[in-house]
């Protein structure tokens, strides 16, 4: 039985667990095969339940509203670089000796088809926590978040794609345009960076311990995103 830093820590994980069961029963396929292997494989749901409680302790540890939205602000950015690479994978289809190459660039200690796997899991871990974080970002009745969550996702795929690119480019003239390209989105990244970390929440919400007992109330509506 995993231990939890304190009440909201728990409440969270609860609410997260909530958002994969939503997930399981949605008519979004993707998300509803992930959701339902983790829920009911019991090695995956123990990884999934590890790894979202840590990145679920620092918006636990903060009581103020703001500070705990900057709390999830920042593990959504994480949880959109753990997908990058498999999404980049499968969005490009990448095939023979191109994806070997890239799976040497990312997992270096690793045996190749060792190294799918890992990512695989990584992945289907990421979503399944992506999913639980936008159901409590929902919950927070943010917009703010969500608007600039997805222009950080969006600029980071655009690197993240240069970066592979690069990676696996025989030619030097155009890596070296691709680099300075390379080198404005990074620069567009850390002002994006900058607002997630100082734009204040939008709406006259109150901070998750409120939010939550008025959505368990019913008083409160939470956002389904799962349906929107």
């Amino acid at each position: 039985m995993l231990r939890y830093n304190s009440r909201r820590h728990k409440q969270l994980m609860d609410l997260s667990e909530l958002a994969l069961q939503d997930a399981a029963g949605s008519s979004l396929p993707r998300d509803s095969r992930i959701a339902t292997t983790i829920l009911h494989d019991n090695q995956q749901h123990s990884q999934w339940e590890s790894r979202h409680a840590r990145l679920l302790l620092p918006v636990a540890q903060q009581s103020r509203k703001k500070r705990q939205i900057v709390a999830l602000r920042n593990a959504k950015v994480q949880l959109v670089h753990r997908r990058a690479f498999f999404k980049y994978l499968r969005a490009h289809e990448v095939r023979g000796e191109q994806r070997r190459r890239l799976f040497r660039l990312f997992h270096t200690t690793l045996d190749y088809n060792d190294a799918i796997l890992a990512e695989h899991r990584h992945y289907m871990l990421a979503v399944s926590s992506r999913i639980s974080t936008d159901h409590i970002i929902d919950v927070m009745d943010d917009m703010n978040s969500s608007l600039l969550l997805r222009h950080y996702e969006k600029t980071f795929a655009r690197y993240f794609e240069m970066k592979c690119y690069v990676a696996c480019a025989r030619d030097s003239d155009c890596s070296q345009l691709v680099h300075q390209s390379m080198r404005e989105l990074q620069a567009q990244l850390l002002r994006i960076r900058r607002s997630i970390e100082s734009v204040p929440p939008s709406g006259d919400s109150g901070n998750f311990d409120r939010q939550e007992l008025l959505a368990r109330s019913g008083r409160y509506e939470a956002l389904n995103y799962l349906n929107a």
